[in-house]
């Protein structure tokens, strides 16, 4: 696998790791907070998914996450958060962590493709940095309403 191949399967990875910890147990979450939950994880979803896609046209194959890893990745993040007086801004820090690796992995990766599939990863970088400015400003409401 060379290096190009390794740095778009961990985007792919962060990719379904967020995909599956946004769309947990969202009952006790504001109504705001669980619809930019939601988008987020279809985002993600849909890209995940053109990304595998292109990576197999490419002649390769894409990594493939292992559901019980990602299903008690979630289940931790709902437990920390169910445990929180802050339940949104538990989540958003949650969620934040890993959308800033996420951001991190795309940086790399795109130093490693062509300019095709670097426009494909700019493009989700960008949504990925709105999703940290909307995750931010759901720690600062909350933060200012303690």
């Amino acid at each position: 696998m060379d290096e190009r191949l390794v740095a778009l399967n961990t985007v792919l990875g962060h990719c379904r790791e967020l995909a599956e910890l946004y769309g947990g147990d969202r009952m006790a979450v504001d109504a705001q907070s669980k619809a930019l939950f939601d988008d987020c994880a279809r985002a993600h979803d849909r890209f995940a998914d053109e990304l595998a896609t292109e990576i197999r046209r490419q002649g390769d194959l894409p990594a493939e996450e292992d559901p019980e890893r990602l299903g008690v990745e979630r289940l931790v993040a709902d437990v920390k958060s169910f445990f929180s007086p802050r339940r949104e801004a538990s989540l958003a820090e949650t969620f934040a962590e890993i959308e800033s690796r996420l951001d991190q992995a795309l940086g790399a990766a795109r130093a490693q493709v062509d300019a095709p599939m670097d426009q494909l990863l700019a493009q989700h970088q960008a949504a990925v940095r709105r999703h940290l400015d909307a995750l931010k400003q759901i720690g600062d409401e909350q933060g200012a309403n303690d």
